[in-house]
C-alpha cells in the first residue's frame, strides 16, 4: 500500500511542477523578456530568442516529468519490467539532451551576440554537462532495465 501511495503522490507532486512550468513558459518568461527589454534597451533584440530559448529548455523539462509520470503509472501497476517502458525511458534520454542541445544553443546565441553575466554563463555550461551526464546515467538505467526486463521474461516462463 505503501508503494502505491508513494507513487500517487510522486506523480502529483510532478503534475504540479509541470503547471507550475507552464505558468512560467506562458506568463513569466514573457514578463521577463519584457522587464529585460525596458531595463536594458540596448539588448532589448536578445528578447524573444532567449525567451523562446528558455521557453524550449523548460519544454524539454516537461517532457521529462511526463514521461516518469508515465513510468510510475507502469511501477504501479507492475508492468516496469515491460517493453512498454522503454520508449518512456527513450523519451527521458531525448529530454536530457534536448535541455543540453538548448543550453548549449543559447551559449552558442550569446557568444555570438551579447554574453551575458559570467554566473548565467556559468550555469549554462552546467546545463550542457548536467544533461550529457544524465542522458548518459539513463542509458545505463535503460541497459539495467532491458536486462531485468529480459530476466523477468525468462523467470515467467521458468515459472
Amino acid at each position: 500500500m505503501t508503494h502505491r501511495l508513494t507513487t500517487w503522490v510522486l506523480q502529483a507532486l510532478l503534475a504540479v511542477a509541470g503547471v507550475l512550468i507552464l505558468l512560467l513558459q506562458v506568463i513569466g518568461l514573457p514578463a521577463l523578456g519584457a522587464e529585460m527589454a525596458r531595463e536594458l534597451p540596448a539588448e532589448a533584440h536578445m528578447r524573444w530568442p532567449i525567451t523562446v530559448l528558455a521557453i524550449l529548455g523548460l519544454a524539454c523539462v516537461q517532457g521529462g516529468i511526463v514521461c516518469t509520470i508515465r513510468l510510475l503509472a507502469l511501477t504501479r501497476s507492475d508492468r516496469i519490467f515491460t517493453s512498454r517502458a522503454l520508449p518512456w525511458v527513450n523519451a527521458i534520454v531525448g529530454s536530457f539532451l534536448g535541455g543540453a542541445l538548448v543550453c548549449a544553443a543559447t551559449l552558442t546565441y550569446q557568444s555570438a551576440t551579447v554574453a551575458g553575466p559570467p554566473l548565467w554563463l556559468l550555469l549554462l555550461f552546467a546545463g550542457v554537462a548536467t544533461g550529457l551526464a544524465m542522458a548518459l546515467l539513463m542509458l545505463v538505467m535503460r541497459a539495467l532495465l532491458v536486462r531485468a526486463t529480459r530476466l523477468r521474461t525468462e523467470m515467467d516462463e521458468v515459472i
